[in-house]
C-alpha cells in the first residue's frame, strides 16, 4: 500500500491511497488492484466511494420536459428527510456493463425539508446510464442513490448581483440555488439566468420561468443557437454575448456557470478577459 499525494492549481494536495499488485518481472509495471475515490473539479476533494451513506430510492414521478429530457423525482423512503444543500448532487449506481457503474446528477429542485428531489437528465444516446434511466427506469422503480454530496454553494448572505449561466440540463443545479434563495428569502440583489440551448424545443422549466421574470428582481434571458422559426422572438446565437453585453461596464457580479467543458472554459476565460477574478467566477463542469 502506497500514499500518494497530488497537488492541483491554488498550492492544494490531496492524498490518495493506492493498493497496488506485486510482479515478478521488473520490467513490468505494478498493477493497480484497487483505486476507490472521486474527484470533484470544483472543490478539489476526494472522499473514499466506500465512506458515503447509501439509500434506497423510489422513483415516484417521471415528466417529459422536452423529447429529449426527463425529470426524475426520487423518494427516499427510509428517511423523514432528505437533506441537501441547492447546488449539490446525489450519485446513483446502475446495474450496468460499465467499470465505471455510478453517475453524478445535480439536483434541480430546491431543498424543502422533504424525502424527495429532482433530477434533470438528458438522454445521451451512446450513455449507459442514461439509456438504463430512460428505457428501463419507470414509476415505482428502486434506484441506489448515495447522500447528497457538493460543495456548489452559495453563500448565505449575497451583497452583489448573481448571474446564472448554463447550457441544457447544467440549469439543474442554478435552478436549485435561486429557487432556495428565492423561497427563502436569503438577502440578495438582483438575479440574471442566461440559459442556452438549441431550439424552441429544447427549452425547459418554461412556465416556470414565465413566472419568475414577473418579479422585479429575476431576468431570465434564453439565448437559442439553431432555430429559424419566425415564432421565436427572443435572442439568437450564443449565450456568450449576452453577459458580455450586459456587464460590459464590470458591475460587482458573482458568476455560477454549469453545463460542458467548452461552454464553461469559454466563459471563464471570457470573464476574466473582461477583468472579472477568479475567486468571482464560480463553476461545475457536466464532462
Amino acid at each position: 500500500m502506497f500514499r500518494y499525494i497530488f497537488n492541483f492549481t491554488g498550492n492544494k494536495q490531496v492524498s490518495v491511497l493506492l493498493f497496488l499488485g506485486t510482479t515478478t518481472n521488473k520490467n513490468m509495471p505494478l498493477q493497480i488492484t484497487s483505486l476507490d475515490y472521486f474527484f470533484n473539479d470544483n472543490t478539489k476533494t476526494i472522499k473514499n466511494m466506500a465512506n458515503l451513506e447509501w439509500y434506497e430510492g423510489k422513483v415516484v414521478d417521471i415528466i417529459k420536459e422536452t423529447p429529449f429530457i426527463r425529470r426524475f423525482f426520487i423518494q427516499v423512503p427510509s428517511l423523514k428527510s432528505y437533506d441537501f444543500k441547492a447546488g449539490q448532487h446525489v450519485k446513483i449506481e446502475f446495474p450496468i456493463p460499465s467499470r465505471k457503474n455510478y453517475r453524478q446528477y445535480s439536483f434541480a429542485n430546491s431543498p424543502d425539508g422533504s424525502n424527495i428531489f429532482e433530477l434533470l437528465i438528458v438522454l445521451d444516446p451512446n450513455g449507459l446510464a442514461t439509456n438504463y434511466l430512460f428505457n428501463e427506469v419507470s414509476i415505482g422503480s428502486t434506484l441506489k442513490i448515495s447522500e447528497p454530496r457538493g460543495n456548489f454553494l452559495v453563500p448565505e448572505y449575497v451583497d452583489t448581483d448573481l448571474c446564472f449561466i448554463s447550457t441544457g440540463v447544467g440549469l439543474a443545479p442554478l435552478r436549485s440555488i435561486y429557487l432556495d434563495i428565492l423561497n427563502r428569502n436569503i438577502p440578495h440583489k438582483h438575479i440574471y439566468v442566461i440559459f442556452g440551448t438549441r431550439y424552441m424545443r429544447d427549452l425547459i422549466y418554461v412556465e416556470e420561468m414565465e413566472e419568475l421574470s414577473k418579479r422585479d428582481d429575476f431576468t431570465f434571458i434564453p439565448v437559442l443557437s439553431r432555430e429559424t422559426s419566425d415564432q421565436w422572438d427572443g435572442r439568437r446565437g450564443y449565450l456568450h454575448d449576452v453577459y458580455k453585453e450586459l456587464f460590459k461596464e464590470l458591475p460587482p457580479v458573482e458568476y455560477y456557470i454549469c453545463g460542458w467543458r467548452d461552454m464553461v472554459t469559454e466563459a471563464r476565460n471570457n470573464l476574466m478577459n473582461m477583468g472579472y477574478k477568479r475567486k468571482q467566477i464560480h463553476f461545475e463542469r457536466y464532462d
